[in-house]
């Protein structure tokens, strides 16, 4: 029994020890080079970094760069305040102001984002990439464990999940870090199907962990496959599969997910009230060219020339879409509970797919949809595949004489079909970007040369049969064609190229204020440079500030008002919109990338005061350049001529903080260019007063005659209520997780 239990903690360990080491040598191999194993073309290609490629051209990037755009500044951000937390909680450099924290996508309490709060930008990237693959082979291997999988049939099901294009390829995206605690609620759900409701804990904990990884989106597609997972296995199941008592757990689960992740919630409520999604480019394109991700996104793009992100998703390799013929020809000497697991699953997470397949053009069209983008859907495959494999591996070697003849009948008459319809499906959609048939003999040979190998591989062991073969065959197989779908595809962006240092961003930098112009910069992640900008990349917009912008598109001036002293523009700019006011701006500089760089002599100071304020709120929606600032409902008395005022700033600026000092020669608002939001608080002279939306934008505050002291806070109510409906929802989870640990389990897998 000793020796039993050491080879299996030998077989654990060593199994562990690869789900390690491997994704430590794809990211840690060109780190010691000098590179990140990410894709940096998406940011260099931008005019603000274009001229650091100028002696090789423009580079095609194989990413979408919406990963560039939105995750590496707010990783940049985080590792920049460091040393101070309570500044994360405004980012005012996008967008005239954004609340930082309240954005699940900044993935502010990700485990994976810890690294960021204690190193550098760059390695604290490379951690995290580590990290995250190796949580999800490590997940995934110790629910496989879990299901009665030894070790090395386990790490089968560990490095298809580990090895997808959601969790490697997208490994700086917010759906990886919640995508790695997929398996853990299959598990958990699964033992709330056979009645053990004491599991409700561990559904409500991982959901709770997708929520503030970034993932709650993911999670609502997560919990309907789950749904539909318990709908699946009671009709295959009856006997064991218990969906009347499961569903109470289950929903007690998701009611005690919702408490515990309430810090992260109730922020971001605030702010979808306040704001609106921006739409992430992915675009509701399922067309069978993308099925060929699955052999590979280098396929996918070589083949097309197009750049399509889902393609990085659906990849799997070519290993798991193999051994489904051999899953259909095995299936029925499977062990029933692995074949009922599997096929619910499987079932379940393509019916989820085939709802926005069918329904693509209305689905983003529905309310509430329109936050779901199409790799939500499409992630949940790889895990149930890479039980599927694992269950074949097993049950292949185990079978016995007349199972074998049974097996070998049945494998000659679908595997020959099967095998070949996707051959003849690999040939018909391989189309170019014209539209003709061009097939990538690459592809072909890896496609074919996997099958024969497994005809080998199978047909070998058949009459020598042996285990360690067999695994480390098909083990072998899976890297093999995961390497070549991926590692020779994905390139690398040297160190010093994340946000690099261009003729650019130094005159940017050197102007020391908030950068306003071409509405390009939408698309310009300026911040990841510590750059404050107009505009910016991020996946919500506040209302109050998109109103402000739109009116930019029929008076550029009016940027003025936010403070919008540097104006850079493209030679379209200054040839469209910009061509009416080209004589108040003054050239500062003319780059080589085309851009121009001016300055606005008239732009307003960042924080100013007047005496004069138009009270008509509807006068917020067509502001006139020169007018009076828009304030409305407050009343001031008339100005008798010219005052003396002053505004002395008393304390370092903090991203959530301003104390000044003002002296008013007559009433009026002190006005401060940023985005008005619920979490900011003031006080004048120590006293609690409202602030004011200034030109439906900004930040106001109304002061008397007199000498002030004014403070501007940001204290998210949200966010502290958020905190403390947290801490509640531990203790009482705590509680119950207690309670429901004495209880006998019902029945084991």
């Amino acid at each position: 029994m000793i020796a039993t239990w050491g080879r299996k903690l030998r077989d654990s360990g060593l199994s562990l020890a690869i789900l390690l080491l491997l994704p430590l040598g794809v990211y840690l191999a060109p780190w010691l080079n000098g590179d990140v194993a990410q894709d940096g073309t998406a940011l260099l290609n931008l005019p603000p970094w274009e001229v650091h490629l100028s002696a090789e051209g423009e580079v095609p990037s194989r990413l979408s760069g919406w990963q560039l755009r939105t995750s590496w500044p707010a990783y940049q951000f985080i590792s920049s305040n460091r040393h101070n937390l309570s500044e994360l909680q405004w980012n005012p450099a996008t967008a005239l102001g954004l609340p930082f924290l309240a954005n699940p996508e900044n993935r502010v309490f990700s485990p994976f984002t810890c690294f960021f709060y204690l190193f550098s930008f760059e390695f604290a990237l490379l951690l995290s990439l580590v990290s995250k693959a190796v949580a999800a082979g490590w997940v995934a291997f110790y629910v496989a464990r879990r299901y009665g999988f030894t070790a090395w049939y386990a790490l089968i099901v560990a490095l298809i999940f580990q090895w997808s294009g959601a969790v490697f390829i997208w490994g700086m995206e917010p759906l990886s870090d919640s995508l790695v605690w997929l398996p853990l609620l299959v598990l958990a759900t699964d033992r709330l199907i056979l009645g053990q409701f004491r599991a409700w804990p561990g559904v409500a904990l991982v959901a709770a962990l997708m929520i503030i990884s970034g993932g709650l989106y993911l999670l609502v597609v997560s919990l309907v496959v789950m749904v539909l997972y318990m709908f699946f296995r009671r009709l295959r199941d009856h006997k064991r599969a218990h969906i009347v008592a499961a569903l109470p757990g289950f929903l007690l689960a998701i009611a005690a997910a919702l408490g515990l992740a309430a810090v992260q919630i109730a922020p971001y409520v605030e702010l979808l009230r306040q704001g609106n999604t921006i739409d992430q480019t992915y675009p509701w394109s399922f067309d069978g060219n993308l099925l060929l991700g699955i052999f590979g996104p280098s396929y996918y793009q070589n083949l097309t020339g197009l750049n399509n992100p889902l393609v990085h998703v659906v990849f799997i390799g070519v290993v798991p879409l193999l051994f489904v013929g051999l899953w259909g020809a095995l299936r029925r000497l499977i062990d029933r509970p692995i074949r009922h697991r599997v096929e619910s699953l499987l079932f379940a997470s393509l019916l989820v797919v085939a709802v926005p397949v069918l329904t693509r053009e209305l689905l983003p069209t529905l309310h509430g949809f329109r936050l779901l983008s199409p790799v939500h859907y499409l992630v949940g495959l790889s895990f149930p595949l890479g039980l599927m494999v694992a269950g074949v591996v097993e049950c292949w070697l185990h079978l016995n004489a007349d199972q074998c003849k049974r097996a070998l009948l049945r494998m000659g008459l679908i595997l020959p079909v099967f095998w070949g319809a996707l051959l003849v499906f690999f040939i018909l959609f391989s189309r170019n970007g014209s539209g003709e048939v061009t097939i990538h003999w690459p592809t072909f040979w890896v496609f074919t040369g996997s099958v024969a190998f497994l005809a080998i591989l199978f047909g070998g062991t058949l009459l020598y049969p042996k285990a360690r073969i067999l695994i480390v065959g098909t083990i072998g197989l899976i890297l093999v064609t995961t390497a070549w779908g991926t590692l020779g595809w994905l390139p690398h962006a040297a160190r010093a190229d994340i946000f690099p240092q261009t003729e650019v961003i130094r005159s940017l930098q050197q102007a020391d204020a908030r950068v306003g112009g071409t509405a390009q910069m939408r698309e310009w992640p300026l911040t990841g440079n510590e750059i404050p900008t107009l505009y910016g990349p991020s996946t919500v917009t506040l209302n109050r500030t998109e109103r402000f912008l739109r009116q930019l598109a029929k008076d550029p001036l009016l940027q003025r008002r936010a403070a919008i002293s540097m104006v850079l523009l493209r030679k379209e700019d200054i040839r469209g919109i910009y061509a009416p006011v080209r004589a108040d701006l003054n050239i500062v500089d003319v780059f080589d990338s085309g851009l121009i760089l001016f300055r606005d002599q008239g732009a307003y100071p960042r924080i100013r005061i007047a005496h004069e304020v138009e009270s008509n709120a509807l006068e917020a929606t067509r502001l006139v350049r020169d007018a009076l600032p828009v304030v409305p409902d407050l009343l001031l008395p008339p100005l008798p001529g010219p005052v003396d005022d002053s505004i002395k700033i008393t304390d370092v600026p903090r991203n959530d903080a301003l104390d000044v000092e003002v002296e008013m020669g007559h009433p009026g608002v002190l006005i401060v260019a940023e985005a008005w939001y619920p979490g900011w608080r003031a006080w004048v002279d120590g006293t609690p007063v409202p602030i004011l939306p200034v030109d439906g934008a900004l930040r106001g505050v109304e002061l008397s005659t007199g000498k002030h002291e004014v403070s501007f806070r940001y204290q998210s109510g949200t966010f502290r209520w958020g905190a403390v409906t947290t801490l509640v929802f531990a203790l009482l989870f705590l509680i119950g997780a207690y309670f429901s640990a004495r209880q006998r389990p019902a029945r084991q897998f």
